[in-house]
């Protein structure tokens, strides 16, 4: 059996790589948990479509770019747009709230305005990113991707930046091949030193069925046999790139052709071989339109659905996918996030579509741990987009997890580095957790069983008779009792 290393990394307990045996448990997806409107997206440019957007810490300022659109609804139901797509930062101390700073780049109602790139015509997306490779030239530690066409066919064009907010006028082209109508992400992975870039494909469904129903269903014109999905690339300069295709799901249970309008592929922060998504799911209900006649706006849908077709026909929302290598995913069949309770600025298209990033920010709660942020626009396509922030519990989207009539988990055997165990973990104040190390052969070992562990901690120290640091090296499994208690993380520091 394979001896996994997990040094002094965090191991995130999101799926079932580690376990070997379990009974009773699961592993059970969370959910966030709403809070404050962080950005107020009212200025006539920023208009009812703005979105694509992203979240960077550049040293002790936060910035948050988005896409502003100045489309306005008329009374026909018709979109109006009195000046071309722009791309716009706000700036904040604390990722809570932010506000729009006065950069004076460009002329969009006089220049006291927040733009930072406009290019007098319409452009799609313009995602920007801050290169962690510490090899990057200074005048390109931010890069922005954006699609557009070459010589009638889609290409992905390169942008880049000194500090974020003067950016190169021309892009230049990447030798990458796909459609790239969404929001392309790239990161710096410092463990592999490679590039990853994740971008927008389409490709014909396997099924001859899925074809017949989405000439009904799922196109109102065109081709109905193309279905949007996520490629990845990889590259060790930005400059030579190594395509690998669509990303892989790993034992997959649901219906393979999933429409994705965004991947939003993140390495995450907090452990070092963790990939993290929450992508858009995009469906078109026009089998259900019905149901539509029952819900808020009607008369409104109705008249979006006689102009535009899909988008008053479709809605969206996002699930959770994670990966250890970020070319083959996990997906979680059910959503992660939801349009919410039935409202005029919920159940449209363009619902869910989750800021690009995240950040460790302070709880509202005194004394309390700090959460992860993560921010959402609302009201797309129906009235001008706020951007709400959102909170998780630091590790929480995902744990192990045992029902009050107790569970257990034997992992796999793995060597770490370190002399203290730190646990993420919550329990009922009837419920609790005991830890137990054993040998390879899952023995239990002399001197290395815990104390019955209750509460709710993301750092929680776990003592044992004898000292961690003499196992360093050696060969061990983790014994994991629960009741009524969940087990977001653990680390050997």
């Amino acid at each position: 059996m394979t001896v996994y290393n997990l040094g002094d990394n965090r191991h995130l307990c999101w799926d079932d790589m580690l376990i070997d045996k379990t009974e009773n448990t699961e592993l059970r997806m969370h959910k966030p948990e709403k809070k404050n409107i962080a950005f107020h997206a009212e200025k006539s440019w920023d208009g009812m479509n703005n979105g694509y957007a992203s979240i960077q810490k550049c040293g002790d300022e936060y910035r948050f770019y988005y896409r502003a659109d100045s489309s306005v609804l008329n009374a026909d139901g018709k979109y109006q747009r009195s000046v071309a797509p722009m791309f716009c930062m706000a700036t904040s101390k604390d990722a809570i709230t932010f506000k729009r700073p006065k950069l004076g780049l460009y002329d969009i109602n006089g220049t006291e305005n927040n733009v930072i790139h406009f290019e007098n015509k319409y452009v799609d997306n313009f995602s920007i990113f801050y290169d962690e490779n510490p090899d990057c030239p200074p005048d390109e530690k931010f890069k922005a991707l954006k699609l557009a066409p070459v010589n009638d066919e889609a290409k992905l064009l390169l942008h880049t930046s000194p500090d974020g907010i003067h950016f190169t006028k021309e892009g230049r082209i990447l030798d990458l091949h796909g459609d790239f109508d969404s929001y392309n992400v790239m990161l710096w992975d410092k463990e592999t030193e490679q590039y990853f870039v994740f971008y927008r494909g389409v490709h014909v469904p396997k099924y001859s069925e899925y074809k017949n129903k989405a000439k009904d269903i799922y196109k109102m014109d065109g081709d109905a046999d193309e279905i949007r999905d996520i490629r990845v690339a990889t590259s060790k300069d930005f400059v030579h790139f190594e395509e690998h295709g669509q990303i892989n799901f790993i034992d997959d249970t649901v219906e393979e052709d999933i429409q994705y309008y965004t991947n939003q592929i993140i390495k995450y922060p907090r452990a070092k071989d963790m990939f993290l998504a929450m992508p858009t799911r995009y469906i078109d209900r026009r089998a259900d339109v019905e149901n539509y006649k029952l819900m808020p706006l009607w008369g409104q849908r109705n008249v979006w659905i006689e102009n535009y077709g899909r988008e008053g026909l479709a809605i969206t929302d996002s699930i959770l996918m994670t990966s250890r290598d970020g070319f083959n995913f996990n997906r979680t069949d059910e959503a992660f996030f939801t349009p919410g309770p039935e409202c005029d600025a919920s159940w449209w298209y363009g619902d869910c579509f989750w800021a690009y990033g995240m950040e460790e920010t302070e709880s509202d709660i005194p004394g309390a741990p700090n959460e992860l942020s993560l921010y959402v626009g609302e009201g797309y396509h129906v009235q001008p987009v706020n951007f709400r922030r959102y909170t998780m519990r630091l590790d929480g989207f995902f744990s192990w997890y045992a029902k009050y009539n107790g569970g257990e988990i034997l992992t796999k055997p793995f060597t770490f580095e370190g002399n203290e165990l730190e646990i993420n973990f919550s329990t009922a104040a009837y419920g609790g957790m005991k830890i137990t190390l054993c040998d390879e052969e899952g023995n239990e070992l002399e001197g290395y069983k815990s104390i019955y562990l209750f509460g709710d901690s993301v750092d929680r120290k776990v003592n044992f008779e004898k000292p961690l640091s003499d196992l360093n090296g050696k060969a061990v499994r983790m014994k994991i009792e629960l009741k009524d208690a969940h087990l977001y993380s653990f680390k050997f520091n």
